[in-house]
């Protein structure tokens, strides 16, 4: 990517500086759920990042991937009105990836919550040289797998209820209750609570629905479930813990399930976030608060995070924390869950839209760090 010019600080005849290239990276290459969540998120993002500071700064485009009978396709709509998306011509991966490389984007924001999205269509950006904000493609593949992701925050000291993978043919070893869930997918979709053997056979067809291992993990009692997330300081350390937000369940919706999270219509689809009992800042004392924190920074670091994370943690009747899924994506939008608990803080400095400012310049940053280094030996280059 180019390098961004200093700001100018001089008087007025003194050259203006360019704004900084920004591309959102949006929808799914494998199904139109996917493509339509990750657009609606990308649209709130945009529709909250029209203030004078963000316009004077940042220019913005648009890289979007769909899902066609042929294959996944690409457009580059100047917008994202609906009507702009439809009438964009569509383009294969060849054509799309000199289309990128043209725009000599500064900075990525990914939007895309398919696995190849979070995966596959990220490290496109890392051989073109754009950097992106957010984790790495190694850690979006990591978290999207809730077993390895358990079994690595375990292994650094973080709680986790007991569990075991299951592949097709396979039957549950752990005694009810249990919830059962698709190993690589989100928004709770394929996820059950087993309370009795009779319903582990529709249960497990479910899971299977979605993926060709499932977890089961033995069911936590219900006392509370609570998100944490944590953001990374200018030297990469995760050090400022953000407001919790709590879910309200009951004995009755003992756990969150897809339609808690996304509102769909009458066929499924996503028509925006659901609404739902929930309260940020959440009521944290400060034995629970240093539990959660201690938890978070640990995942973190453990799954090899980068500039921001965000947990779901199950707090058991003894005040015991259990690490229950590694979520580390944001779209930046007003209601985005990690711009919501910055917001809750009353700290102006992360306040909405300077965090996902920070967060541009700092992706950006590692871009022009990165230009012209080599190397005489090692697999992985410095600063990678």
């Amino acid at each position: 990517p180019r390098k961004l010019l200093p700001r100018s600080r001089g008087h007025s005849m003194s050259p203006s500086p360019r704004k900084t290239r920004v591309v959102h990276l949006i929808g799914s290459a494998v199904s139109t759920y996917y493509e339509l969540l990750s657009t609606q998120y990308a649209q709130a993002c945009i529709a909250n990042a029209k203030d004078a500071a963000t316009l004077a700064e940042f220019d913005f485009k648009y890289a979007l991937v769909q899902p066609t009978e042929k294959g996944p396709r690409w457009s580059f709509p100047n917008d994202l009105e609906n009507s702009t998306i439809a009438a964009a011509r569509r383009v294969e991966h060849g054509e799309a990836l000199s289309i990128i490389a043209a725009m000599e984007a500064d900075v990525c924001v990914p939007h895309m919550f398919c696995y190849p999205g979070m995966t596959a269509y990220r490290a496109i950006f890392d051989v073109l040289g754009i950097p992106f904000v957010g984790c790495p493609v190694e850690c979006m593949s990591l978290t999207t797998d809730k077993f390895q992701s358990r079994a690595v925050v375990a292994a650094a000291g973080v709680r986790v209820a007991k569990g075991e993978l299951l592949r097709r043919g396979d039957k549950p070893s752990i005694p009810v209750p249990f919830v059962l869930k698709p190993c690589c997918e989100d928004n709770s979709m394929g996820v059950s609570i087993v309370r009795d053997i009779s319903e582990v056979t529709p249960a497990l067809e479910e899971a299977f629905k979605f993926d060709d291992q499932v977890v089961c993990e033995a069911y936590i009692p219900l006392g509370r479930e609570i998100r944490c997330a944590v953001l990374e300081n200018d030297k990469g350390e995760p050090d400022r813990i953000l407001p919790c937000l709590e879910y309200f369940l009951s004995d009755d919706h003992p756990i969150r399930v897809s339609t808690d999270k996304v509102a769909v219509d009458a066929q499924g689809q996503p028509t925006g976030l659901a609404s739902g009992g929930r309260k940020c800042p959440a009521d944290v004392d400060d034995v629970l608060l240093a539990k959660l924190s201690d938890a978070t920074i640990r995942s973190h670091r453990a799954l090899g995070c980068r500039d921001f994370s965000l947990y779901d943690f199950r707090i058991d009747p003894q005040g015991e924390v259990y690490f229950l899924e590694a979520c580390p994506v944001c779209s930046f939008s007003q209601k985005s869950v990690i711009v919501s608990m910055a917001s809750a803080s009353g700290d102006d400095d992360i306040a909405h839209p300077r965090l996902f400012h920070t967060m541009l310049r700092r992706a950006a940053a590692r871009g022009s760090s990165a230009n012209g280094s080599t190397q005489a030996f090692g697999m992985r280059a410095n600063g990678y």
